[in-house]
């Protein structure tokens, strides 16, 4: 298993800013210092935009995912949050600022409230507002003690739709500067996923977002999309310029939903 770097806090770019733009620069890495599961990887996010990486299983799309987070350093290559490098940041300071919500969220054995709030002092009504849209308020409200609810291990009395939008919830609740949606919806039916979108919509209006994506219309909908095969991108640019290419992601969103 890798160490982490003890990187300098030389700067800051997320201090008093909305949001960061984010550049990856000919990152390369292995989890296991031989096989490299990222190769010669660059991707440019402007701040505020939306962006989506999309490719099959094994691709490196959640890698990406857990260098922007700040959970890895990288092999080789750089990484920059407005133009600054992560060795000048720090990946401490990164991961207080950039939030990943993954497939399975991690839930604690306690309460619903502290598995939002994770022991923090945050109003009730700034809980519920989350809960709302999140499309959580509801079941919410249905459990036999509401916030108070314990989930069980691993949130075992939850639904894999409800955890996702609890952990939803959690994201808005911790205020990140940067959010990446990792297949963070996948539980969700097509009605109940369209509404917590159209909810996120303006909560992530002034935020970099990156999604890492499985239905057609939140791909669509992206302002650039990379599309990754064996840790290569293979290709890039928006829906309608990639479709007139006719090449992987044509042949890729035909296996997409909704």
């Amino acid at each position: 298993m890798k160490t982490e770097p003890k990187y300098p806090h030389l700067k800051n770019p997320f201090k008093n800013k909305t949001t960061v733009s984010i550049k990856l620069e000919d990152v390369w890495f292995s989890y296991d210092k031989e096989n490299f599961v990222l190769k010669a990887v660059n991707m440019n996010i402007p701040e505020k935009s939306k962006i989506a990486i999309i490719g099959a299983s094994g691709s490196g799309k959640t890698t990406v995912a857990n260098i922007i987070v700040g959970f890895y350093p990288v092999d080789k290559g750089q990484l920059y949050y407005d133009s600054v490098p992560v060795n000048d940041i720090g990946l401490d300071v990164v991961r207080e600022n950039v939030y990943v919500v993954l497939q399975n969220p991690q839930m604690f054995n306690n309460t619903i409230r502290f598995n939002l709030t994770l022991g923090k002092d945050i109003p009730e009504e700034e809980i519920w507002e989350a809960l709302k849209i999140a499309v959580a308020d509801e079941f919410v409200k249905k459990m036999p003690k509401g916030l108070d609810t314990l989930v069980g291990k691993n949130g075992v009395r939850l639904s894999g739709g409800e955890r996702q939008r609890l952990a939803i919830a959690r994201m808005i609740l911790s205020k990140p500067k940067v959010v990446i949606l990792d297949e963070s919806t996948s539980a969700l039916d097509y009605k109940t996923e369209e509404k917590l979108m159209k909810n996120l919509e303006d909560y992530l209006k002034d935020k970099t977002t990156i999604l890492i994506a499985h239905r057609l219309s939140t791909v669509k909908n992206a302002d650039y999309i990379y599309v990754l095969d064996k840790g290569k991108i293979i290709e890039e640019g928006t829906h309608y310029e990639l479709l007139e290419k006719e090449g992987i992601y044509s042949q890729y969103i035909k296996t997409l939903k909704g």
